[in-house]
């Protein structure tokens, strides 16, 4: 029983140390608070079991797990603001600390070290104790491992959070596609068509249910893969360029991961997911000519009927802004613009329809004959796996560190890609053939 109770007063010593890095967003903080309280109730709920036998020792961690709980819930409450700033600097300090070694900083700043290959390493199971790292599901206090040549670590998950809201922003799809959290490299998800549930009115107790068997559902494997890029500079780790460090990495990681991701929803075939515009069984509407000059309002009303109703009141036009000009630009007789006066501002859909514009989609100019340039589409078709976690490692030896001093940091981040049934609900529009 004095073990349990020692262990008891481990997670009562790790549970004192509250996050203070701030949030901002609330429902992140409310999130993480709601967990937090979680535990502490599991504390509480077995100190009050263990007073039956060990009165007058246990009654010094309720009252420390009471003094928590409250402290939480007026934390849960009000949770303070993570300022860019502070993110900045943090995120600085945590890289410098990473390239230096220095885990006791890592540690205050709650990035967490990652020895494992494929399964990565859950932060939730690592904390820092007296001899160093260790994991909780360990016996209690058993070191991690040789730490000394580890140089790959998972950023802070409430910094992770606010880079990817940050993300989110450089990129047309993030905020549209459907997003599914994974805890394994793949899982597999039933997708349903339009009419896969069967419905049947009873008109008297006791009524046999008759009728078709319903539609099955499609069962389709979403696999996640590791994504990698490196980051040169060149400055030194002083305390007064943590902020333009933490910056640094933040703009080059979101505005690179920003646009992978676009590319994989909707260009990528087969590197190493297969985007809509690539996806089997499609529905191709050619235009008039195999010049894209050829595309009229024409094409694209004939290419919008091709989705039944009830999909396309869901879908959305996806263009390069050029070919949105060129829409732009069409007159009619009287060489007058048929979609907008030049005193105009641009109209929000197109033929009623709303439109994005992607900067990666095949510009005016590049589309040749056989061609796909749009596409019609619910983004919600494209299922995104989320595996959590932002790692990041240090590469010194290289020839261009020892030739000019030029440093490189590894990122890498763990997603998957899957365009779900674009059979009779995605259209594209290309070019003729010659």
């Amino acid at each position: 029983m004095d073990e349990l109770i020692k262990a008891v007063k481990a997670k009562l010593a790790a549970m004192a140390k509250i996050e203070k890095t701030g949030f901002s967003d609330p429902a992140k903080a409310a999130a993480y608070f709601a967990e937090k309280e979680i535990i502490i109730e599991d504390i509480f709920k077995l100190c009050e079991a263990l007073s039956i036998q060990y009165g007058d020792e246990t009654e010094a961690l309720k009252s420390t797990v009471k003094e928590l709980r409250d402290n939480l819930k007026g934390q849960a409450a009000n949770p303070r603001e993570l300022t860019r700033r502070e993110l900045y600097y943090a995120l600085g300090k945590g890289i410098a600390a990473a390239w230096a070694g220095n885990h006791k900083a890592l540690a205050d700043l709650s990035f967490s070290p990652n020895l494992k290959a494929d399964n990565w390493t859950n932060p939730k199971d690592v904390s820092w104790g007296e001899k160093g790292w260790k994991v909780d599901r360990a016996a209690l206090g058993e070191p991690m491992g040789n730490m000394a040549t580890n140089d790959q670590y998972l950023i802070n998950p409430i910094y992770e959070n606010e880079i990817m809201q940050d993300a989110a922003k450089k990129s047309v799809m993030m905020n549209l596609v459907r997003h599914r959290p994974m805890m394994g490299p793949s899982i597999f998800l039933p997708t349903r068509d339009r009419g896969g549930v069967q419905l049947h009115w009873l008109t008297a107790y006791g009524q046999q249910i008759t009728g078709s068997k319903p539609q099955g559902a499609q069962r389709v494997e979403l696999k996640a893969y590791t994504l990698a890029g490196f980051i040169p500079w060149f400055d030194e780790f002083e305390e007064d360029v943590f902020t333009d460090l933490g910056a640094m990495f933040v703009e080059e990681f979101i505005e690179s991961y920003g646009q992978e991701f676009d590319r994989q929803c909707l260009l990528a075939d087969e590197d190493p997911f297969t985007g809509a515009l690539a996806a089997d069984g499609t529905v191709e509407v050619e235009i008039a000519g195999a010049d894209i000059n050829a595309l009229t309002w024409k094409d694209f009303r004939d290419a919008v009927y091709r989705v039944p109703a009830e999909e396309r009141k869901d879908c959305a036009w996806f263009l390069h802004e050029t070919v949105l000009n060129h829409i732009a630009n069409i007159e009619d007789a009287d060489g007058r613009p048929i979609w907008r006066r030049p005193t105009e501002a641009m109209p929000g859909k197109l033929d009623l329809y709303p439109y994005h514009e992607v900067s990666i989609m095949p510009q005016l100019g590049a589309v040749e004959n056989d061609t796909p340039f749009a596409i019609f589409m619910n983004p919600k078709r494209i299922q995104h796996g989320n595996r959590k976690g932002i790692e990041i490692k240090k590469f010194d030896g290289t020839t261009e560190s020892m030739e000019y001093g030029e440093l490189f940091l590894r990122f890498r981040k763990r997603d998957g890609f899957l365009v779900t049934r674009p059979s009779g609900n995605m259209v594209i529009l290309k070019t003729k053939p010659e």
